[in-house]
């Protein structure tokens, strides 16, 4: 009895790792919002904040690509990138109201696959739409689709790309990552 109670937990383990190795990691898409103070004197931790152009956001993100329900793009004809348009899900409107009642006037930063996109000036979002202007591929589009249901798929598909046509930049060896007090690179506190 005893073999088949522990064949059986040995079994539901063995099936939760890997239904948990087969989930898709959500394609780091999360906006945070500018800090009340720029002083860094005025926090107790450092670890809370992140800089960007000498503007301090908290580093934990107002919202994340988890919170929207569908996206669609629109080609920006000034430098050839896209834009996109997220929907926030029902449940997370009023969230995402109340977070931009809260930090009217300060500034938002989008932040796609790591790269700052250009930063919005907060305004209250009553009807739970975000935008990020420009600087998305079709790469960026595709990964998006994945979390997020596109409004037109025919048009989107259309503009998706396989590769990442970005050049992502090698660290060097002996380069020290920043790390927070977990010791997680903040790459990895966001995927």
């Amino acid at each position: 009895m005893n073999l088949i109670r522990t064949a059986s937990i040995l079994a539901a383990g063995a099936a939760a790792m890997f239904g948990t190795a087969c989930q898709q990691k959500t394609y780091p898409v999360f906006f945070m919002a500018q800090e009340a103070h720029d002083d860094p004197s005025a926090y107790t931790s450092a670890r809370h904040i992140v800089y960007y152009n000498n503007i301090a956001y908290t580093r934990s993100p107002m919202m994340t690509l988890n919170h929207f329900a569908k996206f669609q793009s629109e080609l920006d004809p000034v430098n050839g990138s896209y834009g996109v348009t997220l929907y926030a899900k029902p449940e997370w409107r009023n969230h995402l109201y109340h977070q931009t009642m809260e930090k009217t006037g300060m500034l938002l930063l989008p932040v796609v696959n790591g790269l700052a996109m250009e930063p919005m000036r907060i305004a209250p979002v009553s009807d739970g739409i975000l935008k990020i202007w420009s600087g998305l591929n079709g790469y960026d589009l595709k990964q998006i689709s994945r979390t997020v249901e596109p409004i037109n798929p025919e048009i989107e598909e259309k503009r998706y790309l396989s590769k990442n046509p970005r050049p992502i930049p090698k660290m060097p060896k002996d380069v020290q990552q920043r790390r927070d007090f977990t010791g997680r690179t903040v790459g990895e506190i966001f995927n």
